[in-house]
């Protein structure tokens, strides 16, 4: 049987941030090329390790699925220092903020994305590799052996699915928040089945509220896509979509004939005659040719289905 030996190291991460973060970053990588997360089973390992103020910490309690993360609040009971409120608290809106404070490693992480309730915690996976990090993935896809449908109902994906450190989608909610705070970016991974990787960058990225209006159908543009400035290898396959709401089964907002999310079975922001990428559709394990498979049309200008695929955004700089 293959094995890997795996060295870990733990790391905690206070920084300016009302909070720490203890995790175990170790050498090994996931199918899909990540770091799997590895870290603090419960509170108590969160103080072994080197955490010393109470706050949110992500921690890893099943020992067979150490990719799947919960969020829990570790007090003065659990050994924790109170937090100085002397000490002016700014928490982390994304993951370039936590690359910003010392955060530079790819992994599972605690953010505040919310404007309106800024305390309010999210679990996220960030890249701190690609174009010099900062990114807060909001999907994945891979060849996993347990298949995440993304079949989902409206409030599915508003809330959002599955684990961030394998298959998901971060939530519409989230998202919003996200390019909200400030001029956003959107990246785009995609891997063939033949091992071919390709890339699609957006400098400007922006999901409108949950409860925009507009001239679609039922006068509800929900979730309003905005995207523009296309660079990269695997062709524009998102400008087709600037400025359609999101569409699922059970809530139709396209310029489709019918429920285009009903059609191509997945969630997505479609057009008039479908769409030119739908990363949200049925996952094909082999490069299968099919109008539902998850796939990117200017990658291989075909509607081959692809093994991996990720998205994410970041705050737009000048310059990185």
């Amino acid at each position: 049987f293959p094995f890997a030996i795996v060295m870990w190291s733990y790391r905690i991460f206070c920084c300016a941030f009302a909070l720490c973060i203890a995790l175990a970053i170790g050498s090994d990588e996931s199918q899909s090329g990540i770091r799997l997360p590895q870290g603090p089973r419960d509170c108590g390992d969160v103080y072994l390790t080197g955490g010393q103020f109470e706050g949110y910490y992500a921690v890893f309690p099943d020992d067979t699925n150490p990719d799947v993360a919960d969020l829990v609040f570790c007090t003065v009971e659990d050994g924790m220092l109170p937090n100085n409120s002397s000490v002016p608290k700014t928490n982390a809106k994304n993951c370039q903020d936590l690359k910003d404070n010392g955060m530079v490693d790819n992994g599972i992480n605690v953010i505040y994305p919310y404007a309106d309730h800024p305390e309010s915690p999210v679990i996220v996976f960030c890249n701190q590799d690609i174009l010099n990090g900062g990114w807060t993935v909001f999907q994945r896809r891979d060849n996993y052996a347990s298949q995440l449908d993304f079949y989902k109902s409206f409030e599915e994906y508003a809330i959002g699915f599955g684990s961030p450190g394998t298959e998901f989608w971060l939530g519409n909610d989230i998202i919003h928040e996200l390019t909200q705070q400030s001029v956003s970016e959107l990246y785009v991974e995609l891997t063939s089945f033949a091992g071919v990787t390709k890339y699609a960058l957006y400098n400007v990225f922006h999901l409108g509220p949950k409860n925009e209006t507009g001239t679609l159908r039922n006068n509800k543009r929900p979730y309003q896509l905005s995207i523009a400035y296309f660079s990269g290898t695997a062709g524009d396959s998102m400008t087709y979509h600037n400025g359609m709401g999101f569409t699922t089964y059970d809530q139709d907002h396209d310029w489709f004939s019918t429920n285009a999310a009903v059609t191509f079975h997945s969630g997505w922001w479609f057009n008039s005659d479908g769409y030119a990428a739908n990363p949200n559709g049925i996952y094909n394990e082999g490069a299968t040719v099919n109008v539902t498979s998850a796939h990117w049309y200017g990658f291989s200008d075909s509607l081959e289905s692809l093994q991996r695929i990720t998205l994410m955004t970041r705050p737009l700089k000048q310059q990185w």
